[in-house]
Order: structure tokens, then C-alpha cells, then sequence
């Protein structure tokens, strides 16, 4: 028991102290000093990830700062892709035959699938198309194989949209497509027809193509996410202001229902180019709504040095698709009650559980601040500082004398044994 104890402690310890990663300096940067009779922020003891999580917890979770290194946060709008082989029509319909006879799955296709394949790429303008006006152009091209940038011949032989598995998978017809044959490469295109249901959620561009020199035709696959209908939008009205030693930007929004939303945004030094803050708001937004607040904290410019006019840019809003109402996603220890009466009588039929703001590029740029303008006082909550009380008594009972003269005897026991 003493054992599994320790083990528990160690492990939410180190969780909390992964957290901390979002709070170092980028490189570059001047990063923050360890302060005396602390233990170094790659300390492993209990004492170690008390420290990292308290550094962590001086700001607020929802205004972060910002580095380099954090690539997610600073493409939320990302498009990478990533090469993949093709597959023969001809072994997808093996594969099926084997895994309906009981084979499972990765035992049928490493029975059916060739030695060597050529590999496909697409190169996306867009993975989430939000809107009716939205297009998604999608550039396929096929290499000779893995580690291999020579281009091979191909030709398209059909090209169609599969829709969303919650909604049946439905086929939404021929995808339209151009190819240039001087770079080996077909460009497909696709937006929202209309915003019926079936054009939302996770669809699959799906595209059969022959290969020159090769029998078999081959399926070319890429899944983006399509939300036909909107939330809302950013309408490109700005504000600025300090409160409390911290930068509030007020961005104009223009909403369509009510809804639990997570709006977002970067903040970036005009100046340098280089990141600084990330602010993610969870909240529910409704019709009456005309702004909404990012506050870019103030200790995150004091502890970086930023200084100078920012740019607000990065502005993305992902809101929950819900059949119950907002409050019980954004308060669920509140409504855990009707949350889970609801789990019991789901609705019987599914849909696609994001919508998003309209895509958008808009920017702001504030005006010129000093460094000393802003506050240096740390974040503080009733619930921060209740956990950090059970974090310090759980770092404190990981290195009690007691516990260390309980794994002395454990160990003489085993031996004896």
C-alpha cells in the first residue's frame, strides 16, 4: 500500500509538472532564474515537480505564454499532411474479405499488403472548412516510393466525397479536379453545397488513380473536417485596453446561437516577429453578444521582457455541437447528475459534435507599451491554491523521515525473505 501511495503521488507530480512546458522561455529568451534553495526546474524529486508546478500556476490557464517550440498553438488553422502508401483496389477488397471471415484487422493487411507500394501525398489549403464559402484545394502527387521524391505518372480515374461515419458515410457525388502533367500532380476542389447536414463533419476525399507502368489502380485518401454551417463570426472590430496590469484586446464578434465555445487567439511582438502570449476563452457565447475579452496576462510580458506594440492574429472559434444545454458542458461538476441521466437516453439520432467560427485573417496591432506598464503579480485562485497545498503535503510525506525508515524496513523484510 505504502508503495502504490508513493507511486501515486510521484505520477500526479510529474503530470502537473509536464504542464510547464507551455510556461519556459523560448529560445533567445532570458529565462527566468532559479530562485536560492530551489531545486533546478529538471529535478526529479517531489521538491522538483512542486516547483515546476508552481511556476506553472503563476499563470492563469487560460492566458499562456507562448514559445517557438509550441507548433499546435501557433497553427490552429494547420494543413500538414503526411505521405502514405497506395493501396491496390484489389488488396482493400482482400483485406475486407479476410476481416469478414474473423482475420483481424492488422494480421489481414499485413497478409494482404504488397512488399513495396508507391507513396501519395495531398498538400491542403485547408483541413476545416467553416461556411458554404469555404474551399477546400487539395494537391495530390505520387513518389516512387518511402524516402523517394521522384514523381510518378498517374492518372485520375474517379474522384468522390464520402460524408461523416455518424451520419451513415453517405457518398456526396464527384469531386471536381485539373491536372498538370509537367509536375505529375491533380488538384481537387470541393466546398460546401449548401449547409444540409450531410455536408458537416469528418468527410473523406477519396480518389482511385492508375499509376503508369503498374496494373493495379490504387485509393488515395484524405479526411478533412467540413463545417458547412457556422457559429459565428470575428467582425474585425477592435478594442484595447490595460486592466489590472494586463493587456484586454476586445474583439468584435457577431454570433448565431447560444452555444459552448473555445475562442482563441495569439498575441505576437509587432516588433521582433516572435510569439509571446496564447489565450483560450471557454465560454458560452450567444446572439446578444457584440465582443469578446482576451486578456494577454501581465506577468507573461514582465517575466519575458516583451515590450513595444503586439499583433493580434490567430483568431479561431470551435464551438460543441450539444443536445443538452451549454451549462452542462461548461459547469459539468454542477450538472453531473443530468449529465449522466442524459448518457442513459441519448437522442437516437447523431450529428457531428463541432462547429466552427468562420475561417478568418484578420490581425490588430496595439498600440506601443513598456515593459514596466504591466503587472508582475502572479495569478491566484481558491482552487490554485488548494492544490498546491496538497502538492506541497504530498512532496513533503515523499520525503519524510517516516517514509524513508518504512522503505528501510520493507527492503530488510525482502531480504530476509
Amino acid at each position: 500500500m505504502m508503495n502504490i501511495r508513493k507511486n501515486i503521488v510521484r505520477c500526479a507530480l510529474a503530470a502537473l509538472a509536464l504542464c510547464l512546458s507551455v510556461g519556459t522561455p523560448a529560445k533567445g529568451q532570458a529565462p527566468q532564474q532559479d530562485a536560492p534553495n530551489q531545486p533546478p526546474l529538471n529535478d526529479p524529486s517531489g521538491e522538483g515537480a512542486l516547483t515546476a508546478f508552481e511556476r506553472f500556476a503563476q499563470y492563469p490557464p487560460d492566458s499562456r505564454p507562448l514559445n517557438t517550440w509550441n507548433w499546435d498553438l501557433l497553427h490552429p488553422w494547420s494543413t500538414d499532411t503526411s505521405a502514405a502508401p497506395m493501396i491496390p483496389s484489389r488488396v482493400l477488397s482482400q483485406a475486407k474479405a479476410l476481416r469478414a471471415s474473423g482475420v483481424p484487422e492488422d494480421e489481414a493487411w499485413r497478409t494482404v499488403m504488397p512488399a513495396s507500394l508507391p507513396q501519395y501525398q495531398f498538400e491542403l489549403n485547408k483541413t476545416i472548412l467553416a461556411g458554404t464559402d469555404d474551399e477546400l484545394r487539395a494537391t495530390l502527387r505520387v513518389t516512387a516510393g518511402p524516402g523517394s521524391n521522384t514523381p510518378v505518372r498517374f492518372q485520375v480515374a474517379k474522384a468522390e466525397l464520402i460524408g461523416d461515419q455518424l451520419l451513415g458515410s453517405p457518398h456526396l457525388g464527384s469531386v471536381a479536379y485539373s491536372c498538370d502533367p509537367s509536375v505529375s500532380a491533380c488538384t481537387f476542389r470541393w466546398r460546401a453545397p449548401s449547409t444540409s447536414r450531410q455536408n458537416w463533419g469528418l468527410l473523406e476525399l477519396q480518389v482511385t488513380v492508375t499509376v503508369d507502368g503498374v496494373q493495379d489502380d490504387f485509393i488515395a485518401r484524405e479526411s478533412f473536417y467540413s463545417s458547412p454551417m457556422v457559429a459565428g463570426k470575428f467582425t474585425g472590430a477592435f478594442r484595447e485596453r490595460l486592466v489590472n496590469g494586463s493587456l484586454v484586446i476586445d474583439a468584435g464578434v457577431s454570433v448565431q446561437r447560444r452555444m459552448a465555445c473555445f475562442l482563441s487567439a495569439n498575441l505576437f511582438s509587432a516588433d521582433k516577429g516572435t510569439p509571446t502570449h496564447h489565450v483560450e476563452r471557454r465560454l458560452i457565447v450567444d446572439p446578444s453578444m457584440k465582443t469578446v475579452s482576451f486578456t494577454f496576462f501581465g506577468k507573461i510580458f514582465r517575466d519575458f521582457g516583451h515590450e513595444g506594440s503586439f499583433r493580434l492574429q490567430d483568431l479561431k472559434g470551435q464551438c460543441e455541437n450539444l443536445a443538452y444545454p451549454p451549462e452542462w458542458f461548461i459547469d459539468s461538476q454542477t450538472y453531473h447528475a443530468e449529465l449522466l441521466e442524459f448518457a442513459k437516453n441519448p437522442p437516437p439520432t447523431r450529428e457531428p459534435g463541432r462547429i466552427y467560427f468562420a475561417y478568418n485573417q484578420l490581425t490588430y496591432t496595439t498600440n506601443r507599451y513598456r515593459n514596466d506598464v504591466f503587472s508582475d503579480r502572479e495569478w491566484s485562485s481558491p482552487e490554485q491554491q488548494s492544490k498546491l497545498e496538497l502538492l506541497r503535503k504530498a512532496a513533503a510525506d515523499l520525503n519524510s523521515a517516516a517514509l524513508e525508515e518504512r522503505k528501510q524496513q520493507r527492503r530488510l523484510q525482502q531480504q530476509s525473505q
